[in-house]
Parts: structure tokens; sequence; C-alpha cells
């Protein structure tokens, strides 16, 4: 599966170790490491049900789903209660990252708004305006080009904000969702450890196999998994995200192996209507035609209208610095994407262990299933503190690994 990456042959290795017993794991010892989750995860119940031990494994079941619990409890679809920042919508077609910014936006990313205020603000002038004067003039191409362009732009962003950027789902979901066997299938090895480690997945650091930490595996102190090379845990959405590039507060997102595609579409498209749109635009707010149409506005309105044009004018140059950012970034991202790594290797100097593309691999399939029925009680650790206050900023530069 596109999840493992070529990481099969080394987890592979890694089990068939385990299997015969020829390899120590660990610091040889088994007694919890004292290990204190900086994001915890929330729910909207209690848990009263205490943690199992390293004797008291529970095999996998592939039971029908039921709409209640044993003692009669009803389910809810895991989107209900996903334990992290993450929001979903359309019943979990559709997911974004859970930023608030600011307290009087708690449910709205406002780099994510001024994204499409820059967008649109630009392309309803020339649509209300530029558009129908260069198709009575018989130029076809040009508009038609940009409205292409135009729904490019708005379609990738839609995508790369509302998609799943490649999020390995957490220990409590894993055991929820009886998926267990299926994602040690898809990723190419036990992320649980199950053959070693309690459920509660407590003191997992001491317990992953020696082969896959050479090879760049590294255990979650968040989510109590193994993740692959590549993946990182995102402090923004609280989440493990497989090829994780960065947190982008303008798509309100991570973005990561299942979106990077989107996400540079964006990039591109969005440069190229910006090409297409403002000289076209400044051509018109500077000719006869727009002079006529301001002052054929402000005769009918006795001048309320006038404001609002200049406004729009001074608008402009704001726009104009955002394209220039946006042309940085798209070489930026031109330049990962030719060396083979993310946002987060070239920042902190990391090699690509993996060694696949950033851009051109598999997306994989998604690792969890948002519909699923679950106990909300399951998803709930008993073992966790109080969850710390959401920052008021994007950790998307912070040093994510040195916490997680």
């Amino acid at each position: 599966g596109g999840g493992g990456g070529g990481g099969r042959s080394i987890a592979a290795a890694a089990l068939r170790g385990m299997e015969d017993g020829s390899t120590v794991y660990g610091k040889g010892s088994l007694a919890d490491d004292g290990d204190v989750e900086l994001q915890p995860l929330t729910g909207e119940h209690s848990s009263t049900s205490t943690s199992a031990t390293a004797s008291t494994k529970a095999p996998s079941s592939s039971e029908t789903p039921a709409t209640t619990t044993a003692s009669g409890r009803p389910k809810k679809p895991l989107y209900e209660v996903w334990p992290s920042r993450s929001k979903f919508f359309c019943r979990g077609m559709a997911m974004t990252g859970g930023e608030t910014e600011m307290g009087i936006t708690p449910n709205c990313s406002v780099p994510n708004l001024c994204v499409w205020t820059c967008i649109m603000a630009p392309c309803t002038l020339y649509f209300l305006w530029v558009f129908p004067h260069l198709w009575r003039k018989g130029s076809y191409a040009m508009p038609l080009a940009t409205l292409a362009v135009f729904l490019m732009a708005t379609g990738f962003l839609l995508a790369t904000c509302c998609s799943d950027p490649g999020i390995i789902p957490r220990r409590e979901v894993i055991w929820a969702t009886k998926t267990d066997e299926k994602l040690e299938a898809e990723l190419g090895y036990d992320l649980l450890i199950k053959a070693t480690l309690a459920r509660d997945g407590k003191g997992g650091s001491q317990h992953v196999p020696p082969e896959l930490s050479r090879h760049g595996y590294r255990w979650c102190r968040t989510c109590r998994i193994v993740r692959p090379p590549r993946a990182s845990h995102c402090p923004d959405c609280d989440n493990c995200v497989l090829r994780y590039d960065h947190h982008c507060p303008f798509v309100n997102n991570c973005v990561g192996q299942r979106n990077y595609h989107f996400f540079f579409g964006f990039v591109t498209s969005v440069l190229c209507l910006a090409i297409m749109v403002l000289p076209v635009l400044f051509w018109w707010l500077n000719s006869d035609n727009f002079e006529m149409a301001v002052d054929g506005l402000t005769h009918v309105s006795s001048g309320a209208l006038k404001p609002v044009f200049y406004a729009l004018i001074a608008c402009g140059s704001l726009i104009g610095i955002a394209v220039l950012l946006s042309a940085l970034l798209w070489f930026y991202h031109v330049f990962l994407i030719a060396t083979n790594r993310t946002t987060k290797e070239f920042r902190r100097n990391l090699t690509n262990i993996a060694e696949e593309p950033t851009l051109c691999a598999s997306r994989g399939p998604r690792l969890f299933d948002p519909t699923t029925l679950v106990d909300p009680r399951e998803i709930i650790r008993q073992d966790e503190a109080p969850p710390p206050p959401t920052p008021n900023l994007c950790q998307c530069f912070g040093d994510d690994d040195d916490y997680y």
C-alpha cells in the first residue's frame, strides 16, 4: 500500500526477528517509562475501565458492527468522537484542521479566510466587468482560460482544506474500530507492537524493534503507535501524518502524503490565476471604460460607491504582495520536489530514509473510516490529564519531534 512506502521489507525483517526470538528489544526492562502526554486525547464521556496489562492481549475481531454496545450504550460514528483537534463535516466525508487562532473565531481559520478573500475579491471584479467586456470584443480564449484556472484554484484549495492528509489513527481508535490487522497489512508492520506491549501502549518506547528504529520508525508518545519514516505528529491537528510536510494555516490543514498533490496544485494554479487576472484587472482599472463605469455608478448613487472602488484599489497592493509570496512558495516547493524532501526534512536537515518521491509517490488509501460505529468510552484513556489550552498561534514551524 502507499502508506507503508518502502518499509514493507524492513518491517517484515523485524517481524521475523520477533518470531524467532533472536532480537533483544528496548532497555531490558518492561517497566513504565513515565511518558507524559503533552497533547492528550479529549472526549465527551469519561471512562471507568482500567488499563489492560501485558498478559491480557485482546485479539482482533471481525464481528459485524452493532449499533449498541454489550451493555446497551449506543455507539456513535467515529467522526463524532474523533480524539484530536481535526473537525469533520458532511457526515465524515470532509475534514479539516481544528485551529482556533482567535477566541472570537473558534470554528474557522483567519489565515484561511484571508486566502479566500485574496482569491475571490479580484476575481469577482474580473468576472463582473472585465470578462463581459472581453467577451463582447470577441476575445473568447482568455476569459475562458481564466475561468478554467479559477475553477482549478478553488477546487484544489477546497481539496487541500477538506481532505485527509494521511492521518494514522491513534491506538485507541485502532482498537475501537478493530482495524489492527488491516493497518498491519497496509503499512507492512505492526504499529501497535501487540506481541510485547500492553493494550494501553504505556511504555511503548522501550519495545520498538531495533530493526525498525534503525530505519526511521519512531514511537509516538501521544498516539502510542510506531509511525513509519517521514511521518510526524502535528502539534496543531494533534495527529500523526504520513509523509508530513507541514501544517499550513492558510489551508487550515496538515499537508501530507494524501493531500500534497492538491496543495502543490493549488499553489501552482493560484499563481497562474494571479498572472492572468491581476494585469488585466489593473489595465481595466486604468482604462477609460472603468472611468465611465465609475462615473455612471457614482452618479446613480450620489457618490456612495466611490470609496468602495478606492478601497478595492488599495487592497490591490496587498494582493500584489501576496502574489509575490505565492511565487516564492511555488519555487520553494519545486526545489523540495526536485530534491525529494519535505518542508520538515529541509528545515531540520533530515535525510529521506525511505528514498521515496515527495510528489510522485502514491497517495495510498485512507487508514480509517470516519463512519465506523464505535463505543465512545473506548476512545478515551483512563490515565490522561486535562487537555492543555489551544495555542493562539500556528505551530507549523515548531520542533514538534522534540515533544512527540
